[in-house]
């Protein structure tokens, strides 16, 4: 039993195979799957998804930071619009990204900005994308993201800056498929981390875990990430996934935890 905290599956690379994709995954125990919108139209895709499939996918609605120029009064009208249907359950995936810089970097402060203030208005967690732009982030969330929550997505930082994220009451770290590779400091974060404070995630279709050699991550191996965490917690697959699941329940507001399929 567990949950796959951020999985696109509404992506391109889904389509010849999306329905047996979720099949495999319900099939082998990952009982909820949230799927985070990248822009206007994936955003509403997952929207589509989450309503065929009640109960087992469940959306996010926002504009990444690759996508930051694309954000409009409109497109944030319609974002609001979709955050009211029962199966949006948070405000993202949004951010800055500052390692590719597809959006110059003031319209992706902008944009992360209005992002946080969507999710206050709409009362719903965040889930934030970072990668090169930690201390950016910081800097907003402390001007802009009080006594909000969230999800730090694919946490990829060292103990400190896990540190710092920790520091906001309502947010939580969640670990993908770099946490069962080598040469990066995630193992440390994994064990200071607190039990309440940590999800798993596979952000399929992208960060295959080890061992596997597939070309395509999906829902289903989000398994391989809840083992390595549980080895380095010293717990069981068990153990964590009732956490993570618990964790993931409560902070995406999924209700009461489902029995393993």
């Amino acid at each position: 039993m567990l949950v796959d905290s951020h999985a696109h599956i509404d992506t391109s690379r889904f389509d010849s195979d999306r329905e047996s994709t979720i099949q495999a995954a319900v099939n082998g125990g990952i009982t909820r799957i949230v799927d985070p919108g990248c822009d206007l139209v994936s955003s509403q895709q997952a929207l589509m998804l989450a309503k065929s499939h009640p109960g087992t996918i469940y959306a996010g609605v926002g504009v990444h930071p690759h996508d930051a120029t694309t954000y409009t009064q409109e497109v944030e009208a319609q974002l609001r619009e979709m955050a009211r249907e029962p199966e949006v359950v948070a405000i993202g995936e949004f951010g800055l990204d500052y390692f590719r810089m597809l959006s110059p970097r003031e319209v992706q402060r902008a944009v992360f900005c209005a992002h946080l203030q969507m999710a206050r208005e709409c009362n719903l967690p965040c889930i934030i994308h970072v990668r090169d732009s930690h201390d950016d982030v910081i800097e907003l969330l402390h001007a802009h993201g009080q006594g909000l929550r969230g999800v730090f997505h694919c946490f990829s930082g060292d103990v400190a800056q896990a540190e710092e994220c920790l520091s906001f009451e309502g947010f939580v770290l969640s670990f993908a498929g770099p946490l069962t590779k080598q040469g990066n400091a995630l193992p440390e974060v994994a064990r200071m981390a607190p039990l309440d404070r940590i999800l798993v995630e596979t952000d399929s279709p992208y960060l295959v875990p080890k061992p596997l050699k597939a070309r395509r991550n999906e829902p289903l191996f989000v398994k391989h990430v809840a083992e390595k965490l549980a080895e380095i917690r010293g717990m069981s697959l068990e153990e964590i996934a009732q956490v993570t699941t618990a964790n993931a329940a409560r902070l995406f507001g999924l209700g009461e935890t489902h029995e393993t399929v």
